[in-house]
């Protein structure tokens, strides 16, 4: 699954990795610490094949629900089924996006003891986007609620001592395909959804003081050293 992630890139890193322009740098504040709630910004088009970024809050609410109190919002969804449960279907073959990160946390318990908190990110690349999926929710009042949800998929070999799910991360050659509201055939975006090379990717124990999202600053993604 994914639980937290970071982003800390400046504008100029994510207008060059996305190829969009981001208008509102108030939604750029680095974060070393995004829990389900946050609203963060993701790349989706909207209608056309511009890219736009987005604000939207982590954690999936459909148009279906009647009772947001009754409700608990769905921070992930596996790749695998997410064509066919009546929560995603729709957002799936048609408002597609993608979430920026620098990297992404997984607990792991040893010995029945304590879970240690692991950062997992990328070798040859510091950013990079993850599959995700969008919603519009419009309560009894007019108002509306964005909201959004990380794909997961199998975890690779580097990831199962970890856990068995991890994000889907996208190759920036697969971007539009991605994000395209209208031409992609549900096969050929599953065929986007596999776990990404492990031989790219690394993982190392943090300090604990993240399992509190309140704490936040990059001294979270240090190393640990026992």
């Amino acid at each position: 699954m994914c639980g937290r992630y970071t982003l800390y890139s400046d504008k100029q890193a994510i207008e060059e990795q996305f190829r969009v322009t981001v208008r509102d740098e108030s939604l750029l504040q680095p974060d070393y610490n995004i829990a389900p709630g946050a609203v963060k910004p993701v790349i989706l088009t909207r209608g056309t094949h511009d890219r736009e970024v987005a604000a939207l809050k982590w954690g999936l609410v459909p148009p279906f629900v009647k009772d947001l109190s009754d409700w608990k919002p769905l921070i992930n969804a596996r790749s695998e089924t997410v064509n066919e449960k009546p929560s995603f279907r729709k957002a799936f073959q048609r408002k597609r996006c993608i979430i920026p990160a620098n990297g992404f946390y997984e607990w792991k318990s040893f010995d029945n003891k304590k879970k240690i908190p692991f950062y997992i990110r990328l070798l040859d690349q510091d950013l990079f986007g993850m599959a995700g999926i969008f919603e519009t929710h419009t309560s009894d009042d007019g108002t509306d609620l964005h909201t959004f949800a990380i794909l997961t998929t199998e975890a690779n070999a580097l990831m199962q001592p970890l856990h068995n799910r991890m994000p889907v991360i996208l190759r920036q050659d697969d971007y539009n395909v991605w994000l395209d509201p209208v031409n992609p055939r549900p096969e050929m975006l599953q065929s986007l959804l596999t776990p990404y090379p492990l031989d790219t990717m690394s993982t190392f124990k943090v300090s604990a003081d993240v399992n509190n999202a309140r704490n936040n600053g990059p001294e979270l993604i240090n190393p640990r050293l026992k």
